[in-house]
């Protein structure tokens, strides 16, 4: 990130949120969040919340915002 800012390359970024959310969409279509295991869901849902909070604050880096839901 810092790199990316200090030599003006959004794109590192854009690139980098492109990739998480490719990954994750792929662990979300392999992977039940909710299981009858209350710590895996548990954990699960970290990782949800964790990738939101990432790819929000890439997008606010950009200058772009997110909705809520869609």
């Amino acid at each position: 990130m810092e790199k990316s800012a200090l030599e003006l390359h959004p794109h590192v970024i854009f690139n980098y949120l492109m990739n998480l959310a490719a990954a994750f969409h792929g662990y979300y279509n392999r992977h039940k969040v909710i299981t009858d295991d209350r710590d895996q869901t548990l954990a699960r849902l970290s990782l949800v919340l964790s990738v939101k909070k990432v790819i929000r604050n890439g997008l606010s880096l950009l200058g772009v915002s997110a909705p809520e839901r869609m």
